[in-house]
């Protein structure tokens, strides 16, 4: 009787650390869905599909991390929050080579993840919180089984200094954080092994914040001019009967998915889910066509962009 009672104890102590830990991280996990477009091997017409993936807010600006190959070739990202707002996301930059990703939605003052501080030991509890096979915000749980383990990624690169966990894991988890009890981050879950059962791989925290510093080095040498217009957004494809009406030059535009406060974009009321097509008479199809337009102007001066918005063609003029 004495150890059923024990065994019944410990069970409801590693009860309370999972459910723990799940609540604690649980509102800040996010689904990923994204359209993909990409060019086949045989191929130059452009392949289109879909897929799902995981991420978790760490900023409470919009900010949010997930694997760089959830949103490869991504045309179209989608964000669903735990309460159930989905936003459009843009791509703020990606560091293949460890496999992070920073995305960012037009929303803030989000619940955010905590990041840990201790470093893991094998044979620690972890939980992972993510969508795999589009079960939305599904909860497993396990041990650090190994750590400092390397990946060979077919075709690709190689992974160093993952975590193993024997924590389940499948498609749609990618992206997701990987937490210790006290639902604090300690990786972002990246992969599985194919035909392996029980084995998974997530990148270590400090591998994570090393990639955000490179990722966001990148994005301040993108803007050593010293001008921003003050929004985000990634490319969208236009409708057909739009494009011929209106004479425009490529079948594609950038979708404004952030308007920063108090930016130009914002005084030039910019708003979310414009379709930026131009700019200074300069074909505008994605975000580095408008920061390339951007870089040549100084301080002061003034841009004319020109728009889609609810069907129809406009022009404004913002200052930088």
């Amino acid at each position: 009787m004495a150890i059923f009672e024990k065994d019944t104890e410990a069970l409801d102590a590693y009860s309370h650390a999972v459910i723990t830990a799940a609540e604690r991280v649980g509102p800040a996990v996010v689904r990923i869905d994204v359209e993909h477009e990409r060019y086949g091997r045989f191929t130059a017409r452009p392949e289109y599909g879909g897929g799902i993936g995981s991420g978790f807010i760490y900023s409470s600006d919009g900010q949010i991390l997930t694997n760089a190959h959830v949103v490869e070739y991504a045309r179209r990202i989608r964000v669903t929050l735990a309460d159930g707002r989905t936003f459009d996301a843009g791509l703020v930059g990606s560091d293949p080579s460890v496999d992070v990703a920073i995305l960012r939605i037009g929303a803030d003052r989000l619940p955010v993840a905590e990041l840990g501080k201790a470093p893991l030991r094998v044979g620690q509890l972890v939980v992972a919180v993510g969508n795999p096979y589009g079960l939305n915000w599904t909860v497993t749980a396990g041990v650090v089984s190994a750590l400092d383990r390397t990946l060979d990624v077919p075709g690709k690169y190689k992974m160093e200094h993952l975590i193993q966990t024997d924590t389940s894991i499948n498609p749609g988890n990618s992206g997701g954080p990987l937490v210790d009890s006290l639902g604090r981050v300690v990786g972002i879950t990246t992969a599985m092994m194919p035909m392996a059962q029980g084995l998974g791989f997530s990148v270590p925290l400090e591998t994570v914040k090393d990639a955000i510093v490179r990722i966001m080095q990148k994005q301040e040498a993108a803007s050593l001019s010293g001008v921003s217009l003050g929004v985000g957004g990634m490319r969208v494809l236009i409708d057909e009967a739009l494009r011929q009406k209106y004479r425009l030059r490529s079948r594609y535009g950038m979708e404004i998915v952030e308007v920063r406060r108090e930016s130009p974009a914002e005084r030039a009321q910019l708003r979310r889910r414009d379709v930026i097509v131009s700019a200074d008479e300069h074909v505008v199809t994605e975000p580095k066509d408008l920061q390339q337009v951007v870089r040549s102007h100084g301080a002061g001066d003034r841009i004319v962009l020109g728009f889609l918005r609810e069907g129809t063609s406009r022009k404004v003029t913002a200052v930088l």
